[in-house]
This record gives C-alpha cells, sequence and structure tokens, in this order.
C-alpha cells in the first residue's frame, strides 16, 4: 500500500455537484512543496459509482516541478497503485518502473492547482507550462477571466477567474494508467476547466468546475 505524508499546512474540503446533487467529497492538503488529494464518492452515488481514490505529488517548491508522484485507485470493483519518481539524473520521469522523457520544470494536474494559489495573476496568466499527464506529452496554462464575487454559504468571496487550457502536445509518452475516472476525463480536449481563487489572504481554491459532453461539475469549499 502507497502511504501519503503530507505536512498539515493548508487543509481544505469541498463538496462537489452534479446537477445540484452532492457526489464526491474532496480533501486537499497543501505544504510549500507537496499536496495531497482525496476523493471519496458518497450518498446514492457511492453505491451506484463508489470512489475512493487518492493521489500525492511533491514538487521543486520553486519550479513546481514534478519530483515525486503516487496514487492509489479504488473504483467500482477496481483498484490499482502507481509511484512515479522524478530521476534528476537523467531528467525522466519513472511511472512503476517505465520512464519517459521530461525537462526539470514538468508539471502534472496537482502542480498546477498548487502553483495557481502560490504564483501571481500577472506571471501566470497566459504562460504554457510543459505538462506529463499519465505518462503523456501536454502543456497546460491559465487565462485570467476577471474577478468575481463567488457566493459561498451566503458569504461573498472575492476571486480571481481563470480558465485552465490543457492541451496534448507531440512527443514520446507511455501508458501508465489503466483506469482512473478523475485523470481520464481532467485532460479531455473536449473539457472546459474553470478556477476561483481567493484573490487575498491564504489565495484558497474556492470554486473549480469542469464541463465536458454536456454535464458540469462543480467543486465547492466547505468553508469553515
Amino acid at each position: 500500500m502507497i502511504s501519503f505524508v503530507c505536512p498539515r499546512l493548508f487543509a481544505e474540503d469541498y463538496r462537489v455537484y452534479l446537477f445540484g446533487i452532492p457526489i464526491v467529497n474532496v480533501s486537499m492538503e497543501y505544504a510549500n512543496d507537496a499536496l495531497s488529494f482525496h476523493t471519496e464518492t458518497l450518498g446514492m452515488f457511492h453505491y451506484i459509482w463508489p470512489v475512493d481514490n487518492h493521489y500525492f505529488t511533491e514538487y521543486d517548491s520553486i519550479s513546481f516541478g514534478v519530483r515525486h508522484y503516487t496514487k492509489s485507485i479504488n473504483q467500482r470493483g477496481y483498484s490499482s497503485e502507481m509511484n512515479c519518481i522524478y530521476k534528476s539524473d537523467s531528467s525522466f520521469l519513472s511511472y512503476n518502473g517505465q520512464s519517459v522523457s521530461i525537462v526539470d520544470s514538468i508539471q502534472n494536474i496537482f502542480t498546477l492547482l498548487a502553483r495557481v494559489r502560490y504564483q501571481p495573476t500577472e506571471y501566470l496568466d497566459t504562460k504554457w507550462f510543459p505538462m506529463n499527464h499519465e505518462g503523456a506529452p501536454y502543456r497546460a496554462r491559465y487565462l485570467w477571466a476577471g474577478t468575481e464575487l463567488v457566493d459561498i454559504n451566503n458569504v461573498g468571496i472575492l476571486c480571481d477567474h481563470y480558465r485552465l487550457d490543457i492541451e496534448e502536445t507531440e512527443g514520446v509518452g507511455i501508458k501508465v494508467s489503466d483506469w482512473d475516472y478523475f485523470n481520464d476525463h481532467i485532460a479531455s480536449h473536449e473539457a472546459l476547466r474553470q478556477i476561483w481563487v481567493e484573490k487575498t489572504g491564504k489565495r484558497r481554491i474556492i470554486q473549480a468546475s469542469v464541463s465536458i459532453y454536456g454535464m458540469t461539475v462543480k467543486a465547492e469549499i466547505q468553508d469553515k
């Protein structure tokens, strides 16, 4: 069993909704060089499509380049584990022993979530970042869409609103994961990804949404 250890500097919980119905709980724990991400279905959805997945990423605190990435997948009777290590001497990511060539500052979806908290809009806006998504070459960028007031439990929170673009690029990739419901859809070219980040203070991710196949899944922070 893969273990997940993340210093508890920040911890946030989210509720994910589909057509206004709560379907998933998400918890994220942040350090300045690590992010732990846990998803678990709830209610009737848990009986129809049970999911209990853990993801953990360690990264360089300056470039946000992936240094160690692990995941444990348990969904609808299927389970698997993956361990990914950055090989600094040869600029490879090794996924369960399979290697793929990358640059030092390579991102994944979780380092992208981390850096939007820590880096200013002026730096992030329109800049493409190299990304390796489950063994395949991609690139990603944030596009700033303005400042908006997001209502959470009748409290208005001023947020920076971004669109997150993720595009597959040319290059050599490897197949490292047979089935992972979250990662199979988050990087789809058909998906519209949006994120709202607290403008001041802790720069928490307040809300996020993914629209795909005519449906929109929305995650909202459970403000304490």
